[in-house]
């Protein structure tokens, strides 16, 4: 696509362009962080082994790392390696899934601190006749919202969803280029992640780094230059900023988060010596399971499930994914000194 807006050619020309052309794609990937991010995502997987008729591996992967200092990605991860199985389907932004509560921080929770909440503020968590029940059918009456994020409360984010106003709530997921919403996507259960087509571990890495980096949005790519044969620039992208959620809100959105990783759904699971934040999320009957999780130096999304939609008891936001996202996060911020989030 870069290739046709800078020459006007057609995408049948560019595409072949790129085989025979001689060009030099300049990318942001770290080879190291890539290869520790697929050989993590392997080894926590590994046991699972069951196969789809093709021969391709049944659980699969996906997740990306974006630096957020620059915004540019620097690992991404399509599926779990297999000898003799094309990488080809990448589905770290092919695969569009249902993000369960992954998606609360971002048309809920921020959008309501930008309009008078507060981490303190009173919530109500009780089931409503028309609404969704919590994780094990547990209502605590008045809590903070602060304790509702930790721990992922779906008649909360409900509640507070349909005052907000869908409309209001998907804006910012639009605002971040998210591709594939729908019409019917404007109901009360895209609270809970319930999105016709879903979202992309790209979409939704690039999203939680908007929250780190004071609510500016920025695209994500890994092409940061592209040259022909006589190292003349042929694309030289430009970033795109967009100020998503006003700075205040990501900050205090932020702090809510690392509760999730020391009080919350995924306590236990800080990264040692580095301030993080983070949330999970699980779909419907344990169909998908997300962990998207950021400190100062990064922001990596997680997600895991099967290409065929299918129900796994031990899948969930804080199983594989979170254990994939904790073990590769520790070895890549190996050596680096503490950072504090939204600095």
């Amino acid at each position: 696509r870069a290739l046709m807006e800078a020459t006007g050619e057609d995408y049948d020309t560019c595409h072949e362009k790129l085989y025979t052309g001689g060009y030099r794609v300049y990318t942001s990937i770290d080879m190291d962080a890539q290869a520790l991010l697929q050989d993590t995502i392997d080894n926590e997987l590994e046991a699972y082994n069951t196969m789809n008729s093709n021969g391709t591996y049944a659980l699969q992967a996906s997740a990306v790392t974006i630096d957020n200092e620059s915004g540019l990605v620097t690992a991404i991860v399509g599926g779990r390696s297999q000898e003799g199985v094309s990488q080809d389907y990448n589905r770290a932004y092919l695969s569009f899934r249902q993000p369960g509560s992954s998606i609360k921080p971002l048309i809920v929770y921020t959008p309501a601190l930008e309009r008078g909440y507060s981490a303190s503020s009173t919530v109500i968590d009780s089931k409503e006749v028309d609404g969704p029940s919590n994780s094990g059918n547990r209502y605590a009456g008045a809590i903070s919202l602060r304790t509702a994020v930790e721990q992922s409360k779906n008649t909360v984010a409900y509640k507070l969803f349909k005052e907000l106003t869908p409309e209001v709530g998907i804006s910012y997921l639009l605002d971040m280029n998210f591709s594939s919403i729908k019409d019917t996507d404007y109901t009360p259960a895209a609270a809970l992640g319930g999105l016709t087509t879903g979202a992309s571990s790209l979409e939704m890495t690039a999203a939680y780094a908007t929250l780190e980096n004071e609510g500016v949005y920025r695209q994500p790519t890994c092409i940061t230059m592209i040259t022909d044969m006589d190292g003349n620039i042929v694309v030289m992208p430009e970033q795109e900023e967009k100020q998503v959620y006003q700075s205040s809100a990501a900050h205090e959105m932020t702090n809510i988060l690392e509760g999730v990783l020391t009080r919350g759904t995924a306590h236990g699971n800080a990264i040692p010596g580095m301030p993080c934040a983070g949330k999970t999320g699980t779909t419907n009957d344990n169909l998908d399971g997300w962990f998207v999780g950021y400190t100062g130096y990064y922001t990596t999304g997680v997600w895991v499930g099967f290409d065929s939609p299918r129900s796994a008891k031990a899948l969930s936001g804080a199983s594989y994914p979170l254990a994939i996202w904790n073990t590769y996060m520790t070895e890549l911020h190996q050596g680096l000194t503490s950072k504090a989030l939204n600095d």
